[in-house]
């Protein structure tokens, strides 16, 4: 699986990236962006099979990039703030990450896109 990380923090990038490598080895990180203007360009000559996103960004929230392009990749979004959950999924997001991020939720949100799960029924959700 062909993965970017849009992280606008070097040292949350350099974590992630690492975490990958140990845990997926089969995962090839082909890029990384840290803003929504660079990701919404990226993704307009690129496209991974899987994408962790940041939400806030250096220039902005980044359900910017899926109003400027369509994102095909399965996403799963890694944040500090658990206040974005529920767009995140309504975005069409596969899990949702907190930092720091820990290797076992990391594993099952892999899995998941994996099995081409799609994670939470976020119409069920809201009937709830």
């Amino acid at each position: 699986m062909n993965v970017l990380i849009v992280e606008d923090e070097i040292m949350a990038q350099k974590s992630l990236t690492r975490t990958l490598k140990q845990n997926f080895p089969d995962l090839e990180i082909i890029g990384t962006t840290d803003s929504v203007k660079n990701t919404v360009e990226w993704l307009q000559t690129n496209q991974p099979d899987l994408i962790f996103m940041d939400i806030e960004l250096s220039d902005g929230i980044c359900f910017e990039i899926f109003r400027q392009t369509e994102v095909k990749a399965k996403v799963i979004m890694t944040t500090a703030y658990d206040s974005y959950a529920l767009k995140a999924f309504e975005a069409g997001s596969i899990d949702y990450l907190l930092k720091p991020i820990e290797a076992e939720p990391l594993k099952r949100a892999v899995a998941r896109c994996r099995k081409n799960e799609s994670g939470v029924n976020i119409e069920a959700l809201l009937k709830m």
